[in-house]
């Protein structure tokens, strides 16, 4: 009993407790004040409203009592002479939720729409209470009617028997399992009850079997149900899965013109036995009572065995019902706490905080005007910015870093770049493929560090690409190779030996290492060839005669050249070299 209590919440004794659909509402007045109006009072609020709905115009009865088709279930109207519905109508409403459809109207409302009900249906004394069943047939008017003039003599027993009478359409459909256990349950041998089910398609293709069969059950329901028989149907496409053993045993093939029947004996509750009325509904009515004749005498013998399994509930609420359900009943709930007199106290101590809440709240804005505001900085350009000027109240804008891109540059180009000299001569010059060219940049010890990193910036973008190497020159160690190499630049005769009393070669051998820095060096060791680059920097002119060629070297900054050599220099002499092709072979 302990875990009863503890899943009920039950904290004291004696208690009330009421559990609706799994959820529990307990009675939290005073037991010692208790009375029948109380205990009724409270077994009627903890029940949900949306068993039975409110009518109050004549097309609400309509759209009420046309609904059997889609709802499988039957319509009980109940007319009464209270507001609100009494507790037994909730009752019964509640216990045959499953098959029938629950409708209140107050009859002494003075609306003109209920009166207008009242001549509809016939209702002659207005302070009667009145139920009222329809079926499938709902112009026909109500199928069973009920009328009492004095309330007390409405027992739960008789509103039961009045709906247990006619709980049925005419044609009712396998839609849960409670209409399967309701229409098919289990029977003994003796007192077999059989169950001829014809299975179709929610489709039109289907809709004229269906019809047809459902005015085959209007005229022969009450002829069968003295039998043990019971007809009934069931969509296919919905309840695939229970129907799948009872197809998977069928033998022969189906006919347009006709559908076959299902006969089940259910024995147990997991198992049944069965047999199939192939093509047996159609056109010909008689054929289909012959062979329900052949089946209620056991002359067709129910020889196949199935199990059952469960029927899919089509009339299950979505995720969204579930949830908007939820939602109300759980307002319900808190507004039925609300009105009782316990919960005053709460709502008292959480109305006092919010108004203590909206105090503070009015009294920080006012305050807001009093407040000294905290003017924000304005931002400056690095142009605009003076560290003298009073309103500046932050730093200059950081200017960007060349120095941190030149490293970044060389961070990535670094694995890329070798060094040319004797053991790398090779694979980066004499070896390269067609097509291929090293880029060499020509450094000292003074100068390496610095020219590499401006070097690599230039490079960057060709890093990916397969044609092109990469490398520097130490031009102290290797400054007789770039001597030789300017030797084939040399503009000769048509021999190809170098004199020494040649002016430009005499000039190579004075070559000042120190104005070759920063020559880059375009070497196709395939073809043959190279191109220079030297940067040149713009200087002020001096002299018309002065030399322009201490740019590759030939003039140091001890030695001085005189106007008197300048005037003997060739106009082939005073070319500047860019570029040169080995034309010795």
């Amino acid at each position: 009993m302990a875990i009863y209590w503890k899943k009920l919440r039950i904290s004291r004794l004696p208690a009330i407790v009421a559990v609706v659909e799994g959820r529990v509402t307990h009675y939290r007045s005073d037991m010692f004040l208790l009375n029948e109006r109380d205990i009724r009072i409270f077994a009627r609020d903890v029940i949900p409203r949306t068993f039975m709905g409110t009518i109050n115009s004549h097309d609400g009865l309509s759209r009420f009592v046309s609904q059997w088709e889609p709802s499988n279930k039957i319509s009980v109207l109940v007319l009464g002479t209270a507001a609100e519905p009494r507790m037994r109508y909730l009752l019964a409403a509640m216990k045959y939720s499953h098959f029938a459809r629950f409708g209140y109207v107050h009859l002494s409302s003075p609306l003109k729409e209920i009166a207008s009900l009242r001549e509809g249906l016939s209702i002659k004394c207005t302070q009667c209470e009145n139920v009222l069943i329809f079926n499938d047939l709902p112009e026909d008017g109500p199928v069973a009617r009920l009328s009492i003039s004095n309330i007390n003599q409405l027992t739960m027993d008789a509103l039961n028997s009045l709906i247990e009478g006619n709980k049925w359409i005419s044609l009712p459909r396998i839609s849960s399992s409670e209409y399967l256990d309701e229409l098919c349950p289990v029977s003994s041998r003796s007192l077999r009850r059989i169950c001829v089910i014809l299975p179709v398609m929610d489709s039109r293709e289907d809709a004229v079997f269906l019809n047809s069969f459902r005015m085959f059950a209007r005229q022969y329901k009450k002829k069968y149900a003295e039998q043990n028989v019971v007809l009934a149907y069931i969509y296919v496409n919905r309840q695939s899965e229970w129907i799948k053993p009872f197809l998977e045993k069928r033998n022969g093939e189906s006919v347009v013109k006709g559908r076959d029947v299902l006969v089940m004996w259910r024995l147990e509750h997991v198992k049944a036995r069965f047999t199939w009325l192939e093509a047996a509904w159609g056109d010909d009515v008689e054929h289909f009572k012959h062979l329900l004749v052949a089946v209620i005498s056991q002359a067709i013998k129910l020889d196949l065995t199935a199990p059952v399994g469960n029927v899919v509930n089509e009339y299950a609420p979505s995720w969204w019902t579930r949830m908007c359900r939820a939602l109300v009943r759980m307002v319900q709930s808190a507004w039925f706490h609300l009105t009782k007199e316990e919960a005053y106290p709460v709502l008292s101590a959480v109305a006092t905080f919010f108004v203590i809440l909206i105090i503070g709240y009015g009294l920080n804005y006012m305050n807001q005007d009093t407040r000294p505001r905290k003017e924000k900085p304005k931002k400056y350009s690095a142009e605009e910015w003076h560290p003298e000027d009073p309103q500046s109240k932050s730093e200059p804008p950081a200017k960007p870093n060349p120095q941190a891109r030149l490293q970044r540059a060389l961070s990535i180009m670094n694995p890329h770049i070798h060094e040319l000299r004797a053991e790398s001569y090779f694979g980066m010059i004499r070896l390269l493929k067609p097509g291929c060219r090293s880029l060499i940049l020509l450094v000292d010890e003074q100068s390496k560090d610095k020219l590499l990193m401006q070097f690599a910036l230039y490079i960057l973008p060709l890093k990916n690409n397969k044609t092109f190497s990469f490398g520097f020159l130490m031009v102290e160690k290797n400054l007789a190779w770039f001597r030789k190499l300017l030797e084939h630049t040399l503009p000769l005769g048509d021999g190809c030996a170098v004199t020494e009393g040649n002016s430009l070669y005499v000039k190579l051998k004075s070559i000042n290492p120190r104005q070759t820095v920063g020559t880059v060096l375009s070497l196709c060791g395939w073809k043959l060839y190279f191109s220079i680059y030297h940067p040149m920097h713009r200087i002020e002119k001096k002299k018309h005669h002065q030399p322009q060629q201490h740019f590759l070297g030939f003039d140091s900054e001890d030695d001085t050249t005189s106007d008197s050599d300048s005037d003997h220099l060739n106009t082939e002499e005073d070319v500047v070299v860019r570029r040169g092709w080995w034309h010795c072979e």
